[in-house]
């Protein structure tokens, strides 16, 4: 398979939100996703990772959206028939220098490839609410970025959304934050905010190889994970001032319940104790989907 390889499908599910209506959603927008498998496979998350991947694109599709799904070869072979829109090879051209702490690598590399116009939402992010991020594609003249901060500890349930603020809060009135700010819809129209952004990154990409961070790691134990921090989180917010930026968050009330706004973002390490949550929310949605994930786990053993 080519490297930049999209292979087109006819899409998975498209269904209802528990107990709602059964009508169908039509689809009539597209988000990006990616997944990068080298970093989540040195830290042996990978399956627990699918599971949230079949999830978030089960949310999407009943939200009313395509999902075109950047991976490398390994997420090609895991991924094939979960029912992505679109499947692309496109992160298996990321070069052996980068280094897979710098984690958020495949969510840039997919960026660049989509161009402008699409949002990218993270696999660890439920659309919960038909047509959420339909703003951003019927006005062409605001980006659409969700940030929040994540601090530790968190909670566990998986309905609440901790610490949620809009975009720029933290940058603009807490200069000395220095924990998460997970950034889990990023979407531009603003051709310069996007290449301001997007240059930054793949600028550090080429000063940070993996021989400068492996050095690094070894004479700052711990203070490495600033890096992606800064350059995918912190940046976007300080960047993002003054630029016309919607955000899907409709308040600053310290935790909410996030079906209520159809956003949520699994926090930090929660995402990977909560499995049991996950797999049965999954289970329960796409029963189908969920045997895809151990079926397609178990190929590579």
């Amino acid at each position: 398979m080519n490297n930049n390889h999209c292979t087109s499908y006819t899409g998975g599910r498209i269904g209802n939100f528990g107990n709602e209506s059964s009508a169908e959603v039509e689809r009539k927008h597209t988000i990006v996703q990616s997944l990068w498998t080298k970093p989540i496979t040195d830290y042996k998350r990978l399956r627990e990772t699918l599971f949230l991947a079949a999830l978030s694109l089960e949310y999407a599709h009943r939200s009313g959206y395509k999902v075109n799904m950047h991976t490398d070869s390994l997420g090609i072979l895991l991924l094939r028939n979960f029912g992505y829109d679109k499947l692309c090879s496109t992160l298996a051209t990321i070069p052996s220098s980068v280094p897979v702490d710098l984690f958020a690598a495949g969510k840039f590399y997919a960026m660049r490839a989509e161009g402008i116009g699409k949002v990218h939402v993270d696999i660890d992010v439920l659309l919960k609410k038909p047509g959420i991020l339909d703003r951003f594609y019927t006005n062409r003249y605001i980006d659409c970025i969700c940030q929040m901060e994540e601090d530790m500890p968190q909670v566990s349930h998986t309905n609440i959304i901790t610490s949620m603020f809009q975009l720029g809060y933290p940058a603009a009135t807490r200069p000395n934050w220095n924990g998460s700010m997970n950034t889990g819809v990023v979407g531009f129209n603003n051709p310069i905010l996007a290449a301001r952004y997007m240059n930054n990154y793949f600028d550090a990409l080429k000063m940070y190889t993996k021989d400068v961070f492996d050095k690094y790691k070894a004479e700052n134990p711990g203070a490495w994970m600033a890096f992606d921090f800064i350059l995918e989180q912190v940046n976007l917010s300080c960047m993002s001032v003054g630029y016309n930026a919607c955000t899907l968050l409709p308040t600053k009330e310290p935790s909410i319940v996030a079906d209520k706004i159809g956003y949520q973002h699994l926090q930090g390490f929660y995402k990977w104790s909560d499995q049991p949550i996950i797999k049965r929310e999954l289970q329960r949605l796409n029963p189908e989907l969920y045997m895809k994930v151990i079926r397609n786990f178990a190929l590579i053993g």
